[in-house]
């Protein structure tokens, strides 16, 4: 297995779906296809199941990635290491996130780039939904793991680190509370809770339906969002894991149609990558993270 092979079959043992795959590793869907057919040959038998929902991993294909997966990760550390003594980096990277769903991963990532780059340290902070790109722009953090979607002319976005089901957050006596899942059509007329000073796309991306059917009401900040929520103002649109990490017990968390999702990836200044952001963006690349959140209800 050549190291491509390895990365695909990795990546997708991750993230078990061909489509998040191809656009993680920046290929085409049908090249993660042909790459696990080639070492399912080669192997003599199937690595993963595959219907029109779903794709899991067989036996086989768990045995290999249990085996596997830590010596990969062996192998990247001490290129990493090489490479960071090569090129002389070392200092200090300072490191931001944005809500407490992706904090863990951001830790994690922050923890082995340590023990892979000597002599490096990380210093984190987190940024406020309604200031998204204040602290890059600022030149305060020099990465910043943020909400996708950033479409900013001076920013670059790099591979999403984390993905959960975004949820409909509303009271729950709500009607809307009472159904398996929500519509654009049950939507329609309902008022919608934001963050202040969001781009204009950031809102279009995360409404379910036009701006043109629904009331939205801009607030200071997240926390502000779901107490507005709990008291009947409105609804909000959040990650899986909101409902473990804000306990509410008046809200209810509503799965969308199309399962939207809530994505995380690393964003820098285009113009502006340092040595060492630069081997922080190589190791999450090579780092395997959790799978995405599955919705649960409130």
């Amino acid at each position: 297995m050549d190291r491509h092979d390895i990365e695909v079959f990795l990546t997708l043992a991750e993230e078990l779906h061909f489509a998040r795959t191809a656009e993680r590793l920046r290929v085409a869907p049908a090249s993660v296809s042909q790459t696990i057919k080639k070492l399912e040959r080669r192997l003599g038998a199937p690595l993963f199941t595959r219907t029109t929902r779903r794709v899991d991993l067989t036996p086989l294909g768990r045995q290999l990635l249990d085996d596997l997966g830590p010596a990969y990760a062996q192998l990247q550390g001490a290129i990493a290491r090489a490479t960071a003594a090569g090129h002389g980096i070392s200092g200090e990277l300072q490191l931001g996130y944005m809500s407490a769903a992706v904090a863990r991963r951001v830790l994690a990532l922050a923890g082995t780039f340590r023990a892979r780059i000597p002599g490096c340290r990380v210093s984190i902070r987190e940024t406020k939904l309604a200031d998204l790109c204040g602290p890059l722009r600022r030149a305060e953090v020099d990465v910043s793991i943020l909400p996708l979607p950033v479409a900013e002319p001076d920013l670059t976005v790099g591979p999403v680190l984390l993905s959960e089901a975004a949820l409909l957050a509303v009271p729950a006596d709500h009607p809307l509370a009472r159904l398996p899942r929500v519509t654009p059509g049950d939507l329609t007329g309902q008022t919608f809770l934001f963050a202040r000073d969001l781009p204009e796309y950031w809102i279009d991306h995360h409404l379910p339906l036009a701006r043109s059917a629904v009331t939205i009401t801009p607030l200071p900040g997240f926390q502000e969002m779901l107490a507005y929520a709990d008291s009947g103002h409105g609804a909000v649109i959040v990650g899986a894991q909101t409902e473990q990490l804000y306990p509410r017990p008046g809200l209810a968390y509503v799965p969308i149609e199309g399962e939207p999702s809530y994505d995380y990836a690393a964003v820098w200044r285009t113009n502006d990558l340092s040595a060492l952001a630069s081997a922080f963006l190589d190791h999450t690349a090579s780092t395997r993270r959790p799978p995405r959140s599955a919705p649960t209800r409130g």
